[in-house]
């Protein structure tokens, strides 16, 4: 009895640091009611968050207000940026072109605002973070480009703009593939001189932003200390750890 007490008691301690369906307990060979149900809206949630786009309420309010350019990537649909990921990495040339002519070149940081897997992610996080970075690169002294928002867009997109505009940080604000412990979370890719040859292990993230794992406004200081840190070694991804 002692052996089990001392189980019961780790699993009941470790179940407040997870989110994680851990000492959930069972109702015979099933899970108990509240655990299923629990777990049917949370999947809901996931796949909801997989397959929306970006509110039209968000994008006439937080576009409007920071007057933020709206593209799109290759991808002309959820359900093509869905079984078809590489079209979610690029944009057409006319629209990059179009891009250019809008964005100011030659800056530091090009803040690329991405739906990916959770448009949802973005919705929640932005409004607090996003105004964090802004001052936090103002009072840094690093110059940004206009920033963006992208639809069906995944992580590389931003490479490719960055890298037509001139910038030496890409910052990709994106919404991760949902799980069943939240569906909001938000993630920072991070890449110094970006362009074609950028590849995965030359990205610097920062993940698990959300109310459930790092607030966003604490979020957005690391955020901008490391990107200093990143422009003062001239290196992201492996790179940046190897330096130390």
């Amino acid at each position: 009895m002692k052996d089990r007490e001392k189980d019961e008691q780790l699993a009941e301690h470790l179940s407040k640091f997870t989110p994680a369906r851990i000492n959930v307990g069972k109702a015979g060979n099933r899970p108990r009611t509240s655990t299923w149900l629990q777990f049917r809206a949370d999947h809901a949630l996931a796949k909801d968050a997989v397959s929306s786009n970006f509110s039209e309420s968000f994008l006439k309010t937080f576009a409007a207000q920071y007057e933020l350019p709206v593209m799109e990537t290759l991808a002309k649909s959820r359900e093509e940026f869905l079984l078809n990921p590489p079209l979610g990495k690029k944009t057409s040339n006319d629209i990059l072109d179009g891009i250019v002519k809008i964005l100011p070149t030659d800056r530091d940081v090009l803040i690329v605002i991405s739906d990916g897997l959770s448009s949802l992610a973005v919705e929640e996080n932005l409004p607090d973070l996003y105004p964090m970075l802004l001052d936090g690169f103002e009072q840094a002294g690093i110059s940004t480009s206009k920033s963006l928002i992208v639809k069906q867009g995944r992580v590389a997109i931003a490479d490719q703009v960055a890298h037509a505009v001139g910038a030496r940080v890409a910052l990709n604000l994106i919404g991760e593939r949902p799980g069943l412990s939240t569906a909001s979370s938000l993630s920072a890719y991070i890449t110094y001189m970006p362009g074609p040859q950028t590849i995965s292990s030359d990205r610097t993230v920062i993940s698990n932003i959300h109310k459930g794992g790092t607030p966003a406004v604490e979020a957005g200081a690391f955020i901008v200390k490391t990107i200093e840190r990143i422009l003062e070694k001239k290196a992201s991804g492996v790179r940046l750890q190897a330096l130390g």
